[in-house]
């Protein structure tokens, strides 16, 4: 009978956790018109974010914003000239990577976003190059 209860408040604890982070997002995803959300780890790339440090992760409104506990960036994705997801078998980690390329202030970055995730990275990846593809297209003109 022990196993059972502790399985049933195991269960529901999880549930409760759950549904509160699915909140937190919706709100998040609320607040920035975003229609992406995802945690993830900093890598390296952006100013006063120490790697390691547990961001947000939205994209929508043509902008990516990355919320660090009270510092938000706001990187328009009219500045990102190229967005990388390396392979799996490359990186041989438990953690899926999205390397953007990004001018900022006149100089080049390469800002390096952690995801727990595949498929979150590649989310965001093949959202992004949708958006960029769309921006370089006008009057039956695409820009490559």
């Amino acid at each position: 009978m022990g196993p059972i209860i502790f399985f049933v408040i195991l269960i529901i604890s999880l549930i409760i956790f759950g549904s509160g982070q699915k909140r937190r997002s919706n709100r998040l995803k609320k607040e920035f018109g975003a229609a992406l959300h995802s945690v993830g780890i900093h890598q390296s790339g952006l100013p006063q974010v120490p790697e390691g440090k547990k961001v947000d992760i939205l994209l929508g409104n043509g902008n990516l914003y990355i919320k660090a506990d009270e510092q938000i960036y706001e990187l328009s994705l009219r500045k990102v000239s190229g967005v990388h997801h390396p392979d799996q078998q490359e990186i041989m980690k438990f953690q899926s990577f999205l390397i953007i390329g990004y001018n900022m202030n006149g100089r080049y970055r390469r800002i390096k976003l952690g995801f727990f995730k595949s498929a979150v990275a590649k989310a965001f990846l093949w959202e992004i190059e949708r958006q960029i593809f769309t921006n370089n297209s006008s009057d039956g003109v695409i820009r490559l």
